[in-house]
């Protein structure tokens, strides 16, 4: 199903093009009342509408994970991956508005809407199209327009395309919350029912529905009265399709070929031909797992796992199996991933072992090195100590010399991303599909709300359970907490660029975490991209840095 829509992405439009070619020597043009002749010449239509989605994983879901209390970048032991200290800025909530991590999540949510804009007018003027198409682009454009919410906050909201103003005003978030409900209770009459080639990694009607209860259950976030009975008859409705289902192994929504799985609503069709975004082996990977995996370029590195989110997880909880921690071996020792638990090595024996003196070792002076606790050089009895890659999860920082080299920490701390599922041998990029939205989650956000109307809500209590069932956590709660149910939306969905939104909506945005101490609300929001400030005087900065 993945390659249709892929194919569909790369479809050149001419029948936009065309509308505005006058000249009549062109013979062989394709008139746009000729070409909606049948289902297939519609979904390459529609499908440009989803090309903003191509960042999805490294300018939104890495991003989201990074900024809360889940993932980090801390500065490693050869100085890589400090850009001008802007990722400790980043942790430490010290945000510009032209940082970068700001900029790609608008032009995603922005780029997204103006797209489905013009497409909807296109569709509008052709008149006697399938309802449908314009449904999936309306309700397409209200999740645009969510994830721009969610983000900002406070966003301009422009529903039109050839009159669109050039400067749109700016919508407050209760503003903007009514107008993307209105619009998916406008569309969802008429978008498809159905899961399968049509629809795949497309909005039908059940991720409509998501967005809505996603909408809902972060009412209050963005200054609306509670919609908790809503937030849950919205998963109720897709709970009733029956076209979705908790995976009996919580890592097969994750495997390279994860198009299959029953659980996953809404992904990103990621290629490493067509669509070669979906980069984890370079970006998240520990810098001597090239060997691990048969890649020949070395992983970058980067991305890790904050140590207390690491502990938060039981020793008994398969989901645990997301985190590639310990021993590392060459590929020699059968790296490898199953449905049930994740990462681990078939034949993790000693001549296996990886060893790099180089990426860490080396890079730290005498004083460094017994600050860390290492030995003095790596001659022989010491070199087992000095450069074995052995990952723990905890972090030890040294400030170096007269405090040149601040907040260093070597390459081997951080457990490293392995939720995924790495293709062997391979260039850099995956074909594993994304995961935007999971029926994991849907009944996570029902259990939540039922919660909220209720606090001893009988059906809330077995979700909870079963998804910790599924997870290999036999012991059943006999009651639900609310600090219960941030846990379980914070490990069930690690990893997938969802912390920011559940850490702020549970209460815990401004807690203190690694190098994070800023507890000012206002900072829920991102800062909006300098350049659109100055493009658009009808903008106001958030106040944080406007200092108003």
């Amino acid at each position: 199903m993945k390659k249709v829509l892929l194919m569909l992405l790369i479809v050149n439009f001419t029948i936009i093009q065309s509308c505005t070619d006058l000249d009549p020597e062109v013979y062989n043009e394709i008139l746009p009342e000729d070409y909606f002749e049948n289902e297939a010449q519609l979904l390459a239509f529609t499908a440009s509408a989803y090309k903003p989605l191509q960042g999805w994983w490294d300018n939104i879901a890495l991003t989201g994970d990074a900024m809360s209390d889940v993932a980090t970048v801390p500065i490693r032991s050869n100085g890589g991956w400090d850009d001008g200290n802007v990722w400790p800025r980043y942790m430490s909530r010290d945000w510009a508005a032209r940082d970068w991590s700001q900029d790609r999540p608008w032009n995603i949510a922005f780029n997204g809407t103006a797209t489905c804009n013009r497409l909807i007018e296109f569709l509008d003027e052709l008149g006697d199209v399938d309802p449908g198409a314009v449904a999936e682009l309306r309700a397409l454009r209200a999740f645009y327009l969510w994830v721009g919410l969610d983000n900002f906050g406070n966003i301009p909201v422009e529903l039109r395309f050839a009159e669109a103003d050039p400067q749109p005003a700016q919508k407050t978030p209760a503003e903007a919350f009514e107008i993307i409900e209105d619009e998916l209770l406008t569309a969802i009459p008429d978008l498809k029912e159905s899961k399968d080639v049509t629809t795949y990694a497309k909005v039908n009607k059940w991720v409509a529905y998501m967005v809505l209860a996603k909408l809902y259950i972060n009412a209050g976030r963005y200054g609306v009265e509670p919609h908790y009975k809503e937030a849950a008859d919205a998963v109720q409705a897709i709970t009733n399709s029956g076209l979705y289902d908790i995976e009996a192994g919580y890592f097969a929504n994750f495997r390279i070929n994860n198009e299959g799985s029953k659980e996953n609503m809404f992904v990103v069709p990621y290629d490493r031909t067509n669509m070669n975004s979906f980069n984890i082996p370079h970006m998240a990977l520990h810098q001597s797992a090239g060997p691990t995996f048969g890649y020949s370029a070395a992983p970058w590195g980067g991305f890790s796992v904050q140590e207390d989110f690491y502990n938060s997880f039981d020793d008994e909880d398969n989901r645990k199996g997301m985190f590639i921690v310990g021993q590392q071996y060459s590929q020699a020792a059968g790296p490898g991933w199953s449905d049930t638990e994740g990462f681990f090595y078939a034949n993790p024996a000693e001549q296996h072992k990886l060893y790099n003196c180089d990426e860490d070792f080396n890079q730290f002076s005498a004083g460094e090195r017994e600050q860390l606790g290492w030995p003095p050089n790596s001659d022989g009895d010491n070199f087992e100590d000095a450069c074995n890659i052995f990952i723990t999860p905890s972090y030890k920082f040294t400030v170096g010399e007269e405090g040149v080299r601040p907040n260093i920490t070597p390459y081997r701390h951080g457990a490293r991303y392995g939720k995924y599922e790495l293709e062997q041998n391979v260039p850099p990029g995956l074909n594993n599909d994304c995961v935007i939205f999971r029926y994991g989650e849907a009944l996570l956000i029902r259990a939540e709300a039922l919660w909220r109307q209720n606090s001893g809500d009988a059906e809330a209590l077995m979700i909870v359970n079963q998804i910790r069932n599924r997870a290999g956590i036999d012991q059943d709660l006999s009651s639900l907490t609310e600090d219960d149910l941030y846990q379980e939306f914070k490990k069930e969905l690690a990893l997938e660029g969802q912390a920011r939104e559940i850490t702020i909506r549970f209460g815990h945005w401004e807690d203190e975490w690694m190098l994070k101490t800023d507890s000012d609300p206002r900072k829920r929001w991102y800062p909006i991209p300098q350049a659109q400030i100055d493009a658009n005087p009808n903008l106001k900065q958030v106040d944080y840095l406007s200092g108003e």
